[in-house]
């Protein structure tokens, strides 16, 4: 008798566990940045594994005198959505496009878009944000920053929010060699920055001196968004996720998929054309990139699982710690794909190592820019218009913002992500994976490349 009481006992107080589709049943979901490459796989993957969601509403800006319903029109032609529109084309009814703008006061919003938002919305999803490493100060941080609070004040007057989740960055706090998961001390006080930005100009050394160990004004506002979030997210279930270089989907929709050059991708498209011959840092170096579907992933699943706990969790979603890289592994796979695909128009394709940023511009000088100069002579002689100086001048921005995270290395700790992820159901990490320990490099790389040359370089099908 007292074994069955305490077999009754114990089997009450097992909690029920409830699926990540099922967390999203009957919810109404709030996203800022879904035409981001982020938010395009996190709004295709609720819509794809999440069928009993209410509706999704988009927060999009009017852009060249594109209307929002129309700028979706467009982007639902991408590949990125083609297995949806194929397989379950009725989610598309779900979507709900919101006329607004996170850097104008008020997000920008009709009165009545805003009412109808703080009537409906159940979970948010802030992925927005201006991801130009080196903005001017005033709009990394009315962008980073102050988009941050103004949708956040629109969560806190909602009146069935029970999830809101921001999206930041690992490298806010690249002055520590170990990242942990909490949220570290801000770098400025935002009074301090205000009153700086009040002065109106404010000139290079004064924002340096501001910074401080911040690597540019991107981690800088971010790190003081994730302040603001700890601070004034009120009684609402609050969920930051910190990815590291978000780099092409290792499965899903697409597999290699991507939109942009921004992060490793430009180096390894420069590198696959024989462009790029030189890279600042050790190849021993590890370069922390994680698939974007991945990270859209860790996203749905986080702010699935937390909506009643009062303390902000924050998920490190990187491979550094438990499944690294080096950028000497990531030249040789690059290499290996193109022996067979021989995507260069460069003869001879190579890549150096250097830690030294004179040999590095040494090399660009004779690689790049003398022959970017002879070519556009060429094409002015043959009354053509130069076009290799203004090429090589973009891929030198892009190298720039690249050699801080190529020239130096983090422990970015993920063991909430990997416990988040071990503790779901065989059948939700099937369907919403995310544990950095499941990519196969040989595998990944390859497929990134593929990636790069199929939607970037257009070079197959």
């Amino acid at each position: 008798m007292l074994r069955s009481r305490l077999t009754l006992f114990y089997a009450s107080s097992r909690k029920k566990y409830t699926s990540v589709a099922e967390c999203y049943e009957g919810q109404s979901l709030l996203i800022t940045g879904s035409t981001g490459f982020v938010g395009k796989v996190l709004l295709e993957k609720l819509l794809y594994q999440c069928p009993k969601i209410d509706k999704v509403y988009l927060l999009l800006r009017e852009k060249k005198n594109i209307k929002p319903h129309q700028r979706i029109s467009k982007i639902l032609d991408e590949p990125v959505f083609s297995r949806l529109i194929k397989e379950k084309p009725q989610m598309l009814d779900k979507i709900v496009p919101i006329a607004g703008d996170i850097s104008s006061p008020d997000l920008a919003m009709k009165t009545q878009d805003q009412q109808l938002l703080i009537n409906k919305v159940s979970m948010v999803f802030h992925a927005a944000a201006s991801v130009l490493f080196n903005d001017p100060l005033d709009i990394a941080m009315n962008i980073n920053f102050g988009g941050t609070e103004r949708v956040l004040n629109l969560c806190l007057r909602m009146k069935t929010i029970k999830s809101f989740l921001h999206v930041s960055t690992a490298y806010c706090n690249t002055d520590k060699p170990i990242i942990e998961e909490i949220v570290y001390p801000a770098p400025a006080s935002i009074n301090k920055v205000n009153e700086l930005l009040a002065k109106g100009l404010v000139n290079k050394d004064e924002v340096k001196k501001l910074l401080n160990k911040q690597p540019n004004t991107y981690a800088f506002a971010k790190a003081l968004a994730e302040n603001l979030v700890l601070e004034r997210h009120g009684n609402i279930p609050t969920t930051i996720i910190r990815p590291t270089i978000v780099s092409a989907s290792k499965n899903e929709p697409v597999v290699g998929w991507l939109d942009n050059w921004f992060g490793i991708t430009g180096h390894m498209a420069l590198t696959l054309l024989g462009i790029n011959r030189v890279l600042l840092g050790n190849p021993n170096n590890i370069l922390d990139i994680v698939p974007v579907d991945y990270v859209a992933n860790l996203i749905i699943v986080a702010a699935a699982t937390n909506t009643n706990c009062k303390d902000v969790k924050v998920y490190n979603c990187s491979t550094s710690k438990v499944n690294p890289i080096t950028l000497y592994q990531l030249k040789n796979l690059t290499f290996e794909d193109n022996k067979i695909y021989k995507a260069n128009v460069v003869p001879f394709p190579s890549l150096l190592f250097t830690s030294s940023k004179w040999v590095e511009s040494l090399i660009i000088l004779i690689s790049n820019t003398i022959p970017a100069y002879f070519m556009d002579t060429m094409l002015i002689l043959q009354g053509k218009k130069p076009r290799y100086r203004n090429f090589f001048s973009k891929v030198s921005r892009q190298r720039k913002a690249m050699d801080y995270f190529s020239s130096n290395t983090w422990e970015i700790c993920a063991a909430k992500t990997r416990s988040l992820a071990t503790s779901l159901s065989a059948t939700d990490k099937q369907n919403f994976p995310f544990d950095p320990i499941d990519i196969d490099w040989k595998d990944y790389i390859p497929n990134y490349c593929k990636g790069i040359r199929q939607f970037m370089l257009k070079r197959q099908k």
